[in-house]
């Protein structure tokens, strides 16, 4: 399967997460408990907003809205739909959350930090920021995944066994802590300052669930 070519999730650079999904795993003896067992732990992990939580079911009022704001470009087997700007990806068959999605394609300083505090204010500190233009939440089974624990098992070459299995990340073109200023931009007819935009989204999902819900798509 070519997983640039998929859509269960935004368009690039929001694919950038899929593509760690390109290694796909077959469905095989045992593994149906296994299934089970971790949206068990994904479910106990409450990891969404407004109302949607990933590995959940859809409630009736969700269901009303998904029919009333359909979204197309849907992968084989999930539909997508939007709530206000909240872009929500579910698994048709069994009506559960994949995941949700925030994306502005012309953000500026303000759009930026409003959509960190909004994830500061749901998910607290994160486990990693990089370059600063990319903030990591993992969790495991029991919970996040701290800053300090993610570093000390980088550093010996051991996050699989961290147990991994649900993430929020958020990405962006600008830096998110710069001086407003180092963002701006002279435009050539006034020579004024202008803001930079660019684009910054977020994503909530399960890999794991999803290499599963791809592998039963890749056997029918």
């Amino acid at each position: 399967m070519d997983i640039s070519k998929q859509r269960i999730f935004p368009q690039q650079p929001a694919l950038i997460m899929l593509t760690a999904l390109a290694a796909l795993l077959f469905v095989c003896p045992g593994q149906v408990a296994a299934e089970s067992g971790l949206l068990k732990d994904v479910i106990g992990l409450d990891l969404g907003m407004q109302g949607y939580t990933i590995g959940k079911k859809l409630t009736p009022e969700q269901e009303k809205i998904a029919r009333a704001h359909p979204e197309e470009n849907a992968h084989a087997g999930t539909f997508k739909f939007v709530d206000q700007d909240l872009h929500v990806v579910v698994d048709k068959e069994s009506g559960r959350v994949l995941a949700l999605y925030k994306r502005r394609e012309d953000a500026d300083q303000t759009v930026l930090k409003t959509m960190v505090a909004e994830l500061m204010d749901r998910f607290a500190s994160p486990t990693v920021m990089a370059h600063d233009k990319i903030i990591y939440w993992a969790y495991n089974r029991h919970g996040a995944v701290s800053e300090e624990d993610f570093a000390r098992a980088k550093k010996v070459g051991q996050i699989p066994q961290l147990g991994i299995i649900a993430t929020v990340k958020l990405n962006s073109d600008r830096e998110i802590t710069s001086d407003p200023v180092e963002n701006k931009k002279d435009t050539k007819d006034t020579g004024a300052a202008q803001d930079k935009k660019g684009v910054v989204y977020f994503i909530i999902t399960s890999d794991p669930l999803v290499k599963q819900f791809l592998a039963r798509q890749q056997e029918k």
